[in-house]
């Protein structure tokens, strides 16, 4: 089965917006160069900002988080990405971004809150699924860093998961640990296809 949260040792794009390697390994065992990728999904691939609001910008239409699954977990391990322990409290969420008139799905994402690192305000947006995670920060103002900590390329049926499988297409993921208040609070792991980007 696919890691859900392909965490690397490395981190990209700390202080630049290119790497200076683009060769890439993927947790297939085989290489991508990231330079054969789309400039606009290289560039989603380095934001650190909402992908919801660049998304409506590039493809002009409003842009929805359409949810898929949540739900809350007890750790059975350590997860030290977040500085969580077995026995910890989380929250598991699992959504589409959505084109509103196109219905296209541009991006999904898979997320892990250690909730007791959140407000009371956004554990309770969250758990109403009512938006995203980075218009959830913006709209709360809270001082956030991504720290994208790995880089991803998926072939086509390459994978039994049912959610990535919904795309007939090669995806590309990054996931990015968000610190908040500098306590790491969330992880994040976005797909994009490939394809939709070309």
């Amino acid at each position: 089965m696919l890691n859900k949260h392909p965490v690397a040792n490395n981190t990209y794009f700390r202080s630049n917006g290119y790497l200076a390697d683009d060769l890439i390994q993927s947790s297939d065992g085989g290489q991508f160069l990231i330079t054969d990728l789309p400039g606009f999904l290289r560039t989603l691939l380095v934001a650190d900002g909402t992908v919801t609001k660049t998304l409506e910008a590039w493809f002009w239409e409003p842009v929805s988080v359409t949810p898929l699954r949540q739900a809350i977990k007890i750790l059975v391990a350590d997860l030290p990405e977040l500085e969580a322990e077995a026995g910890d409290e989380v929250l598991e969420r699992e959504v589409c971004l959505t084109g509103g008139e196109s219905q296209q799905h541009y991006a999904c994402a898979r997320s892990v809150l250690a909730i007791n690192q959140l407000s009371v305000e956004m554990r309770t947006a969250l758990l109403e699924g009512r938006m995203g995670i980075g218009e959830l920060l913006r709209e709360q103002g809270v001082e956030t860093y991504r720290e994208i900590v790995a880089l991803d390329y998926i072939r086509k049926g390459s994978t039994q998961d049912e959610i990535l499988n919904t795309f007939s297409d090669d995806l590309v993921s990054r996931s990015y640990r968000i610190r908040v208040g500098g306590v790491p609070a969330i992880l994040v792991t976005e797909y994009f296809p490939v394809g939709t980007y070309r």
